[in-house]
């Protein structure tokens, strides 16, 4: 009895006949096999890379609104206030917030980063994208890599703010809010202080609407009235008021000046009354006031020559030392956006399985605990315990070797 011939199995879907290419691949060890394909696909944007980022730009875009909020919170207060109480348009009031709005958003980016890395990860993670990711030979580093280049791009978005929008923004602000106060810019110049301008010392009593009064002035060694009285003591004399010339500047008028010349000996040698007195000046005394543009208000090229101007006229150190942190801060701000995504994203990837809220814990804390450190380090900065420039960039050194060190344990 004839028996029938064994049938094999179908082939599975997919079985491919083996050719010696194949062969070789199947042989060749799987670590080698990945190394061969990594370099050649890390530099290639691929379709997963641009769904992420383009997933970032939500969260990204809603964490930038909400610092925005928060950090206008005295203005809105102040806002509301006004409108209410002083009979202020709301037009007016709208358009000083939207002046206002690019200085906050300096500091707003960076925290919009790190909710966009944040979410994006942690639902990644929740739907086994990063499982299926790695499966197909993808390293930690390389999955990462378009939440980092999105923190570079998100960074000189933020310092084209600094440099370019701010400025000009903040100046226009800084007006429209005296407008709205109606009232004059308090001086930088204080009652019962001395300062240094050029060569000549003041002594200003009191400052009414940028003008001084009750003005002591002296000029060490060989000065104006040298050749009347020949002397080491300072030449000196007391103005009722002093102000710039509007159509000269640099020149100062002072007016109902007593002028008082001493001798070798230091006695008074004479002294008489002068209706006028001008006095060039190498730098503006405008530079003192406080209507002038702020630290923010300013180009980097423009606040480094205001910084070195008020070196040279000897100001207040614990302000000067407040404007060159500040200085420092202009190149630090926009870098946080990559420094706090690349501590984020391994913190994303560990706690994400703990649930979808996990996301939002996480940008939260960073957020608070970037904002907690720059405000520190800058407090030591300008009390003088930090260099400048190390108050400035402490937090970003601080957060990128504990983003590295995290990153390198996700590995």
């Amino acid at each position: 009895m004839a028996t029938a011939a064994p049938v094999s199995p179908p082939p599975f879907l997919g079985d491919v006949e083996a050719t010696p290419e194949h062969v070789l691949l199947a042989k060749e060890p799987p670590h080698a096999r990945k190394a061969a394909t990594a370099g050649h696909t890390w530099w290639r944007v691929t379709h997963c890379d641009r769904a992420y980022a383009r997933e970032m730009l939500a969260p990204m875009s809603i964490g930038l609104l909400v610092l925005i909020l928060v950090l206008a919170g005295n203005f809105v207060y102040w806002a509301i206030n006004s409108i209410v109480n002083q009979g202020l348009g709301l037009a007016p009031v709208v358009r000083l917030f939207l002046l206002a709005a690019p200085g906050f958003a300096v500091q707003g980016i960076p925290v919009g980063v790190i909710l966009g890395v944040c979410l994006v990860l942690n639902r990644a993670v929740r739907d086994n994208e990063v499982i299926a990711l790695r499966v197909g030979g993808a390293s930690i580093p390389r999955i990462l890599a378009p939440f980092l280049v999105m923190a570079l791009l998100a960074a000189l978005v933020d310092w084209g703010i600094v440099e370019k929008v701010a400025p000009k923004t903040n100046q226009m602000a800084e007006s429209s809010l005296m407008k709205l106060m109606s009232s004059s810019a308090a001086p930088l110049i204080e009652s019962d202080k001395y300062f240094r301008a050029g060569k000549y010392y003041f002594y200003v009593q009191s400052v009414e609407n940028k003008v001084l009064k009750n003005v002591m002035v002296y000029e060490r060694g060989s000065g104006n009235f040298a050749a009347i009285a020949p002397t080491t003591f300072p030449s000196v004399f007391i103005a009722k008021s002093a102000r710039e010339d509007p159509k000269r500047p640099n020149l100062w008028v002072f007016e109902s000046v007593i002028m008082h010349l001493y001798d070798d000996q230091g006695r008074q040698k004479s002294e008489w009354p002068i209706a006028r007195v001008e006095i060039p000046i190498a730098q503006e005394l405008s530079t003192y006031w406080a209507d002038q543009k702020g630290p923010f208000s300013l180009t980097s090229d423009e606040l480094s020559k205001r910084i070195e101007d008020l070196d040279n006229a000897a100001f207040d150190p614990r302000k000067l030392q407040e404007w060159r942190v500040d200085y420092y801060r202009r190149f630090a701000l926009p870098f946080a956006c990559f420094v706090m995504a690349l501590l984020a994203a391994p913190l994303a990837l560990r706690f994400a399985r703990h649930g979808s809220f996990a996301g939002l814990v996480c940008a939260f804390t960073l957020a608070f605990f970037w904002q907690g450190f720059d405000g520190w380090f800058r407090a030591l900065g300008i009390a003088g315990r930090l260099d400048p420039m190390a108050a400035a960039w402490s937090t970003n050194v601080l957060f990128l070797l504990a983003g590295s060190l995290l990153l390198w344990r996700e590995r």
